[in-house]
């Protein structure tokens, strides 16, 4: 009986996700825009509730969407190319900005 009610609990747990999004190349390059600017320190870590700093973390992602970019070149809209490059710019400030704190610290 006890397996039952756990299963139960877990459909109605399922039933209550919003619908997602349909997968792009924007959603997948926002997730490591996101998950750099926590680890450059500039966006709360929402399961630390903290903010923290992991510059080698961040060169990394940031790293993959430059990746990301150079492997999808040519397949990309006028539309998505302009969007990786514009988080490509604001995490690459926030990036420099993070080690001049750090130099200055």
């Amino acid at each position: 009986m006890m397996d039952e009610e756990k299963t139960g609990e877990k459909q109605d747990e399922r039933e209550k996700t919003p619908p997602l999004p349909p997968p792009t190349i924007k959603h997948l390059v926002e997730t490591f825009f996101y998950q750099a600017m926590i680890s450059v320190g500039k966006q709360m870590n929402p399961l630390s509730k903290k903010y923290e700093r992991d510059l080698e973390v961040a060169k990394y992602q940031i790293g993959m969407i430059e990746m990301l970019k150079d492997k999808t070149k040519g397949n990309l809209t006028n539309e998505e190319a302009e969007h990786i490059d514009e988080i490509l710019h604001i995490l690459r400030m926030a990036y420099v900005d993070e080690l001049k704190r750090g130099s200055k610290e």
